[in-house]
């Protein structure tokens, strides 16, 4: 029997309002936003969190839910969070959570759960419950090409479309295929001085301090939106992390001469310890960033490669000095400045190492080489994709192995002709400096596509189930 026509909505903080709306206009008969945040949203799961949180410290054998215990070690690992807390804390987290959606599902029974894709076990755990009742779960979030949005699932790219005409497809490859193209959400024209490292830094160590005190004041001290803010995770910068800003070569041009083009490959690091598509990954081992990191460049170093590393320009201030000393420790390894663009990089080297970076694609529609795990934009036979630790150490000799792209207009059609399936028009940023008092015109445009391509997904769900 099918579900009543309701969508539950998992909405991060500050987007309840943006979410409401876009809500409104998908075209459901009923929408839910649910979030973690008191009073925020039609409902939270707080109380019910607390109220089993504290059954767990009590009887610290409590049942499960429904998740196993591997699967609840799954989402501590994963989560950027949760793996620095103590294990008992962290383990309670992931199952009073478990409990609190659980009552949310059984109250809402919704026909699909939406959200965005981001990196925390909050959704995770979600995400777990709906699909043991198979309900679908999509997330929504910006897509490469300019003016669209799509949806995904675990990381990888959701299709509801035919296939584009070659019109709209040589289109965007004109667009997107060229040397200059940024993402819009990459953010340019920015100075990185010491200045602003110090101001980013002052700036999130008191943005931390009051998210503190605000989740004193709200009852709500396990939230993992004010926990994440604070400086005791592992991943935090720390003041001796100023010196990032004099560690970059500014005599990098000069070195790169010593190399050939197809003896240089470009490192384009990545945010956080891991990004929110790369919290996906179904392989776990990858999701150890800094260790891939570091045996991929071992790799390629040994093989003679020289190493052209470039830190996310979003990362500034958040990076950690300690992994880029370990980078800089091995030899070829040229740390290229901030204010160098990863177009520029990409045009300097034969082949590009990342793992669901969007430099990856552009990597490969410009004819290069492009290492990458399996992602959304990953095309059978465009890439060289790896899946494990494992795999590493063959990954030179198989880029020296790989010709070049001889059949440039055609790699680049295939590609742009996967994410164009799993593109719709659509402002995803229409969320930004949202008011419901004047609402933008955008997030209702982006609503009512969002709740065709919402159909299309349920259909092809309840299809699948009643075969």
């Amino acid at each position: 029997m099918d579900r009543p026509d309701t969508i539950l909505i998992y909405a991060i903080n500050r987007t309840d309002a943006w979410w409401k709306h876009v809500g409104e206009n998908l075209g459901f008969a009923r929408n839910v936003v649910v979030t973690d945040i008191r009073g925020k949203g039609d409902c939270d799961v707080i109380d019910d969190f607390y109220d089993a949180y504290r059954r767990q410290r009590t009887q610290p054998n409590a049942p499960m839910a429904v998740l196993s215990a591997e699967e609840v070690d799954d989402v501590i690992a994963r989560c950027r969070l949760l793996r620095w807390l103590p294990t008992r804390q962290a383990r309670g987290m992931v199952v009073a959570m478990e409990h609190a959606f659980t009552r949310v599902l059984d109250r809402v029974d919704p026909a699909l759960v939406l959200s965005f894709p981001i990196d925390r076990y909050v959704s995770d755990v979600l995400e777990r419950l709906a699909r043991r009742r198979n309900i679908p779960y999509v997330e929504l979030t910006a897509s490469l090409i300019s003016g669209m949005s799509m949806l995904m699932y675990r990381g990888q790219l959701v299709k509801t479309a035919a296939a584009p005409s070659p019109d709209m497809v040589r289109e965007q490859v004109q667009t997107i295929a060229k040397p200059d193209f940024t993402p819009s959400y990459v953010q340019t024209a920015v100075r990185y001085t010491s200045s602003r490292w110090w101001k980013t830094f002052i700036y999130f160590r008191i943005r931390g301090l009051g998210f503190k005190l605000i989740s004193w004041f709200k009852r709500d001290a396990l939230n993992l939106h004010y926990l994440d803010a604070q400086a005791f995770l592992g991943h935090k910068p720390r003041l001796a992390d100023r010196r990032i800003v004099d560690m970059v070569d500014w005599q990098w041009r000069d070195k790169i001469d010593a190399f050939p083009k197809h003896k240089r490959v470009f490192f384009g690091l990545q945010l956080f310890p891991e990004a929110s598509i790369d919290y996906w990954l179904a392989n776990r081992e990858l999701i150890d960033y800094e260790d891939l990191l570091i045996d991929a460049a071992t790799a390629f170093s040994r093989a003679g490669f020289q190493i052209l590393v470039k830190d996310h320009p979003s990362q500034f201030g958040f990076r950690q000095c300690a992994l880029l000393d370990r980078l800089l420790a091995l030899p070829n390894v040229v740390l290229l400045p901030y204010e160098v663009s990863g177009n520029e990089a990409i045009s300097l080297v034969g082949s590009n190492f990342t793992l669901t970076g969007t430099l990856g694609l552009q990597a490969a529609l410009l004819g290069l080489v492009s290492v990458a795990s399996p992602t959304y934009y990953t095309t059978p036979g465009d890439f060289l994709t790896f899946n494990s630790r494992a795999a590493i150490p063959d990954l030179p000799a198989l880029v020296q192995a790989t010709p070049p792209a001889t059949a440039l207009e055609q790699r680049q059609e295939r590609i742009l002709t996967h994410l164009l399936q799993g593109s719709f028009e659509g402002d995803f940023f229409s969320f930004r400096g949202f008011s419901s008092d004047a609402p933008h015109p955008g997030a209702k445009t982006l609503a009512e596509e969002l709740g065709r391509q919402l159909r299309a997904v349920l259909n092809r769900s309840r299809q699948a189930l009643h075969a």
